[in-house]
């Protein structure tokens, strides 16, 4: 064989090899975000329900005539 030919044939290797490699690191990654959890955001929520409540109780008293 000539020196082309082996060097084309390691190069096709190497490239292959690198495509596994980088195969493996692309599911590790997805494995790692299907992993992790969503945050608790219940609290966030009262705090939310809360701040509305008092955004409506300014709407009522800004929307009374009587009372500006």
């Amino acid at each position: 064989m000539d020196i082309k030919v082996i060097a084309g044939i390691l190069g096709i290797a190497i490239s292959l090899g690198s495509l596994f490699v980088f195969q493996g690191q692309l599911i590790q990654r997805v494995e790692v975000l299907e992993s992790k959890s969503v945050p608790d955001i219940t609290p966030l929520e009262k705090e939310l329900s809360i701040l509305k409540s008092q955004v409506e109780d300014l709407k009522a008293r800004n929307s009374n005539p009587l009372m500006r």
